[in-house]
């Protein structure tokens, strides 16, 4: 539980009798009619001029003479009921309480992001409809208001990994189809010396110096670099140990063949070849080919099966839209010792939209003409961004789940205070080195090998239900999926 709500579940609450029922008192103000509290409930639900929709979602209405009121009109929807207050944590405290849904308050065990993510993982937000209650307003005030604001950022999270999922789910399946065809997949042996992790916002630049100092020193840390930064780092002669790609776009091959070629003629070099860590539904690009990569599922059962199948080692760690915190997973995996990032910026310095040079200047300047000239592109691409929100998502994300992450996680700039990182002087101390190794190839394992796999699983008992729910995500987003029909838009994939 946050400090955020435990501020904001101390309330002097009460039940007192109504004429006809009982009501709640919060303070001086009583959230239901004192009364008919039933009556009042049904006309409030009835003069929203409501429509059927897939899920209702209470904002603080007290006892549960709203949520009656909506099944009474809408039994098939789904309801959610979420409580600003400490009260409605013990059952005994709600006497009107019908059997018409799920609920939260801030006692419950999983915070409230949590809580949603899991409640609406199926559910858009076009079929989700929010209703508040005056009177929990008057009573609750900002704690109210909070649990609204904070629902809100949630459903827009939850809507913006649906618009991905659409747009990018059968473009992972096809990478995965590619990806397992690599020859060198590898695994790790935890090591325990500091880790530092690179993002690639503009602030990583100002980390440069400190990143050179320590990589130099007797006792270097392990570096981690996502994609996108290693351009910037490469620059100024720091060559990452592990180079971390989650994305399935376009973007993310930019991104990795300008890495692989500015790594130059070093790379056939066997101590010169940096270790991929890579989502298994990533975007990579052929050079990927010759360096060892290392994957990651997100414990998917289509993805546990086929890299089982194909015998490749892989880590297990959670999607977490965006790469800079996947690399924290990674990074509190392969060593015991304390972990420092730069660059997890969630936002732009002016038109400055990564740490330079990014590899997005190449392809901006050799697009740029007198009519459209590069600041004019620079200045395109950093609204572009800005407007679409996705800065602000991952940052209410982060700082909502911060304690996901052990407390040994620190900052080298300044930037990450935002985001509740403390900073602290790095410390030069020795460890052991994370150890990879190329695991062995299977034979045999090619793209009609996948499908086989895949095609196999969903005519088993065991695995059918599960795989088509997981795959009907991916491939058939505005269906509901069944396992015959999973089959025939993987056939049509291939």
């Amino acid at each position: 539980m946050s400090s955020q709500e435990t501020k904001s579940i101390y309330f002097n609450e009460r039940i007192v009798p109504a004429k006809n029922g009982l009501t709640l008192l919060a303070g001086e103000t009583a959230l239901h009619s004192r009364y008919d509290p039933v009556l009042e409930a049904e006309k409030y639900i009835v003069s929203l001029g409501l429509k059927p929709c897939r899920c209702f979602i209470l904002i603080e209405p007290g006892l549960g003479y709203l949520a009656a009121a909506l099944k009474k009109y809408f039994p098939s929807s789904r309801i959610i009921t979420l409580h600003c207050s400490r009260f409605f944590h013990n059952e005994n405290n709600m006497p009107y309480n019908f059997e018409t849904g799920i609920s939260w308050n801030p006692l419950s065990a999983e915070i409230l992001e949590d809580f949603l993510e899991r409640s609406l993982s199926d559910t858009d937000a076009s079929q989700i409809k929010l209703i508040d209650w005056k009177p929990s307003i008057n009573a609750y005030g900002k704690a109210c208001l909070d649990l609204t604001a904070r629902t809100v950022e949630c459903i827009r999270q939850i809507t913006a990994g649906r618009k991905t999922v659409r747009n990018f789910g059968r473009r992972w399946i096809k990478n995965v189809i590619r990806n397992l065809e690599v020859p060198y997949p590898a695994e790790v042996k935890p090591g325990s010396i500091p880790v530092v992790i690179c993002a690639a916002g503009p602030s990583l630049e100002d980390s440069f110096s400190a990143i050179q100092e320590w990589k130099q020193s007797s006792t270097p840390p392990f570096l981690i670099a996502v994609s996108s930064a290693v351009p910037a780092l490469l620059n100024q002669g720091i060559k990452p140990d592990i180079i971390i790609a989650t994305d399935g776009g376009p973007w993310a091959l930019i991104h990795l063949t300008e890495s692989f070629r500015q790594y130059g003629d070093s790379f056939v070099s066997e101590a010169n070849k940096p270790v991929l860590a890579a989502a298994v539904t990533a975007a990579l690009p052929s050079q990927a080919m010759q360096s060892p990569v290392l994957f990651l599922s997100d414990g998917s059962v289509w993805q546990e099966l086929l890299l089982q199948a194909a015998g490749f080692p892989s880590l297990r760690f959670p999607q977490r839209g965006t790469v800079s915190v996947s690399a924290l997973d990674l990074a509190f995996f392969i060593s015991s010792g304390n972990v420092y990032i730069s660059g997890l910026d969630f936002s732009h310095r002016d038109l400055i939209t990564h740490a330079r040079p990014q590899t997005f200047r190449w392809l901006l300047e050799g697009n740029s003409n007198r009519r459209e000239p590069l600041y004019s592109r620079y200045f395109e691409r950093e609204e572009i961004i800005r407007r679409s929100g996705s800065y602000r998502i991952y940052e209410t994300w982060f700082k909502t789940h911060l304690n996901l992450f052990p407390s040994r996680l620190y900052s080298l700039d300044s930037t990450n205070k935002s985001l509740g990182i403390p900073g602290k002087t790095p410390q030069l101390t020795k460890g052991e080195f994370p150890q990879f190794s190329v695991h062995p190839v299977k034979p045999g394992v090619n793209r009609k090998y996948v499908q086989t796999v895949l095609l196999d699983a969903l005519s088993n008992p065991m695995f059918s239900e599960q795989i088509s729910r997981e795959l009907g995500e991916l491939l058939l987003p505005e269906c509901t999926p069944n396992p015959d029909a999973v089959k025939n838009a993987l056939l049509e994939l291939w």
